[in-house]
């Protein structure tokens, strides 16, 4: 089950690996909904928290085993076309990873070009510098793997460096914090919608597979880079949370829209407020970059596959067509003035519905794959893990059912779903039955 389609590629190393592979979960959204759900919940939101990263650990685990009989950035792809069929393999990896990425870079970079017009210089405009971040980030993947995999390890030790003095230097002084409010009467739903979107917060460690020529690592290296990275990335979350809670009221944390600079701006003033727009514009570099790194190589693996049009699968190693639809998209949506509007946001929460969704059928798949795989083979060679894929998937599935009922848009959100997932498997039906 060999691929050589991304053979050229020189695999990046462990530490490059976990730099993508925790990129995204470092960005200013995953810092605010951070903050809004430790101030909702307060310390109960640790629970959901490690809740949250156990099953994504089990679900790094099932991509391990995924790229251990399919390695190479098309494994995924060859894996759902072989367990599902053509069509499945279209429409959910395309839907909730292309949908987010579009969608989310957009909100991402809005809130650096604020950041830096906030923090920095004031009379730069927001939009100018949204769009030069745009223009270097693509560049920097537009130069070649080796660059962009090196500014990534720089972009993600700026946020860990920065985020882990900011939170050591809040626990050091915490008993001189203020003492902190209780939020007033949070409901069920509220609870609920906070511990269920504690599993988003770990979104993205796949992309990782993506970049790389996975066939020169072994598939438990992989499995290592991604929980590893899951359980650094839990850690500072911790770390931090405890540190929100112990110097800002719950309530102000629940209804901030950055209560990562209110934090830093109580930890340490002026400074911890500076310290903390160099971190926020780092977190933006590293996770626009590893969606940048990975999704347009998937579109290009899924070309090879003779899933999509040959024309995208050009240039593998950098998979410049694809990066420039995507950087397209990400520009129309900024140009629109999409930033900032609610039905962005709802667009976001679809492309993270459908990219969770993508994380159940993948535990389906390996499990329906496992059956016919000597243990000896496995990654886990324990019998009773084997069920653990489909208990996962059923978590999943059971998390994504209650995003939608507790979600503050629930109609918008299922419209969304249901014209992204239609549209996809329309393409895909007439796709397969013309190129069949």
């Amino acid at each position: 089950m060999e691929s050589d389609s991304f053979g050229k590629l020189k695999p990046m190393g462990f530490v490059s690996f976990i730099a993508v592979a925790i990129g995204l979960m470092l960005s200013s959204e995953s810092l605010t909904l951070l903050g809004n759900s430790v101030g909702l919940a307060g310390p109960s939101f640790f629970i959901f928290l490690t809740v949250a990263a156990l099953l994504h650990m089990i679900t790094a685990l099932s991509f391990g085993e995924l790229l251990s009989s399919f390695p190479g950035p098309d494994g995924e792809a060859r894996l759902m076309r072989m367990t599902l069929g053509p069509v499945f393999a279209i429409v959910f990896p395309i839907g909730g990873r292309v949908l987010f990425t579009i969608c989310a870079a957009t909100g991402i970079l809005a809130t650096a070009g604020y950041v830096f017009n906030e923090t920095f210089l004031y009379w730069f405009p927001n939009l100018g510098f949204s769009f030069g971040l745009l223009g270097i980030l693509v560049l920097i993947n537009l130069v070649g793997p080796k660059f962009s995999e090196i500014a990534q390890i720089i972009f993600v030790s700026l946020v860990l460096v920065g985020l882990l003095f900011l939170s050591l230097v809040g626990l050091s002084g915490l008993e001189r914090g203020p003492v902190t409010s209780v939020n007033a009467n949070p409901t069920f739903l509220s609870i609920t919608q906070t511990a269920l979107l504690a599993s988003v917060l770990f979104l993205g460690y796949d992309l990782a597979g993506m970049t790389i020529a996975i066939k020169k690592l072994r598939s438990v290296d992989i499995a290592k880079a991604m929980v590893g990275g899951i359980f650094l990335v839990a850690l500072i979350y911790y770390l931090w949370g405890v540190v929100s809670i112990g110097y800002v009221s719950l309530d102000k944390l629940a209804d901030t829209t950055i209560p990562y600079t209110i934090t830093a701006k109580a930890i340490m003033g002026q400074k911890g407020r500076i310290l903390m727009g160099i971190v926020i514009l780092s977190s933006t570099c590293a996770a626009v970059n590893a969606l940048l790194m990975g999704v347009p190589k998937m579109i290009a693996s899924m070309s090879v596959q003779g899933l999509l049009p040959s024309v995208l699968g050009a240039a593998r190693d950098r998979a410049p067509i694809p990066l420039i639809l995507l950087t397209i998209g990400t520009g129309a949506m900024m140009t629109l003035g999409m930033a900032g509007e609610p039905v962005l946001e709802v667009y976001i929460r679809a492309g993270m519905w459908l990219w969770l969704l993508n994380y159940g059928l993948i535990h389906l798949c390996v499990f329906s794959i496992g059956r016919s795989i000597p243990d000896k083979a496995k990654l886990i060679q324990i019998r009773s893990y084997r069920f653990f894929p489909i208990v996962a998937f059923a978590v999943l599935i059971v998390i994504l059912l209650g995003l939608v009922w507790t979600d503050n848009e629930p109609i918008l959100l299922i419209k969304t779903i249901f014209f992204i997932i239609t549209g996809l498997s329309l393409y895909g039906l007439l796709w397969v039955r013309f190129n069949s």
